[in-house]
């Protein structure tokens, strides 16, 4: 047993990748994060598929550059790249961002909340003054979720039942939470935010499944499906703020694309009732 589980640790081939995807030609895609880490790695594989990607961030010379990477990587690609501003910790923006998607879409078959904050000092908050990593991991992502969902709905009704999705990005950083429940609702009120960095991004990250699953109770039965995933341990530049945690846990880290993969999966996964 110690040994399947030591195995189980070290990154190994991966039993599912890009080549398990149909073509996605005719589907548009909305990935938050895409210009970098596992969004990036994300968008290409989705784009390589000849699907419509939309990348949303923070930063639009960021995201030009990861569509020219992307169209470098794969010149024969048929699908299309736009890019989308979206700062999640900014509900303005969030709200500008889903305005011109929804300009120019009529369609979404999956939305991907990728993009997150994570080690933010404590005290920091959004613009609306909602602590940093409750703010962009969950209000913000909440908000772009029910500008969309109605394109999503829409979307659902003349496509197979289930395959039309909301794939929330959660971490494995929960399941070491000892706060009974996940979060403490008092540290949401502003001027009460908890004053330890890493439980705040741990009580984000357990909003992320609160959320998915609330949204699954009321979409799945108009034919949308809403989960939350666990990409991994990722060797991403999140990891920067802990340069010494980083290496000692580079032997078993994998690279963006795992993270991808699982999302990938949430996409394609068939759920039962």
């Amino acid at each position: 047993m110690m040994g399947a589980n030591y195995s189980q640790m070290f990154p190994g081939r991966p039993h599912f990748t890009e080549k398990n995807l149909p073509s996605l030609a005719s589907k548009v895609f909305l990935v938050t994060g895409g210009n970098a880490g596992i969004g990036l790695a994300l968008a290409k594989i989705l784009y390589s598929k000849n699907a419509t990607v939309y990348i949303a961030g923070r930063s639009m010379e960021k995201i030009k550059a990861a569509i020219e990477e992307i169209k470098n990587e794969f010149p024969l690609g048929t699908g299309q790249l736009k890019a989308l501003l979206v700062d999640l910790a900014d509900l303005d923006s969030t709200k500008a961002g889903a305005a011109e998607f929804l300009a120019q879409e009529t369609r979404l078959d999956v939305l991907f909340l990728n993009a997150g904050v994570a080690q933010i000092p404590a005290g920091t908050i959004t613009k609306h003054g909602h602590e940093i990593h409750m703010g962009t991991n969950c209000v913000g992502p909440f908000l772009l979720t029910q500008l969309v969902l109605p394109t999503l709905l829409k979307t659902a009704e003349s496509e197979p039942t289930g395959s039309v999705r909301v794939v929330w990005t959660s971490s494995g950083i929960i399941d070491l939470d000892p706060i009974q429940g996940g979060l403490r609702l008092e540290e949401l009120v502003a001027g009460h935010h908890g004053k330890v960095t890493s439980q705040n991004y741990t009580s984000s990250k357990s909003g992320n499944w609160f959320l998915a699953a609330e949204l699954d109770k009321r979409v799945r039965n108009s034919g949308v499906i809403s989960v939350t995933q666990n990409p991994g341990t990722i060797n991403t530049k999140g990891w920067n703020v802990f340069p010494w945690i980083k290496l000692l846990f580079k032997p078993i880290m994998y690279e963006a694309v795992f993270g991808a993969y699982t999302e990938c999966k949430c996409m394609l996964l068939k759920f039962y009732n």
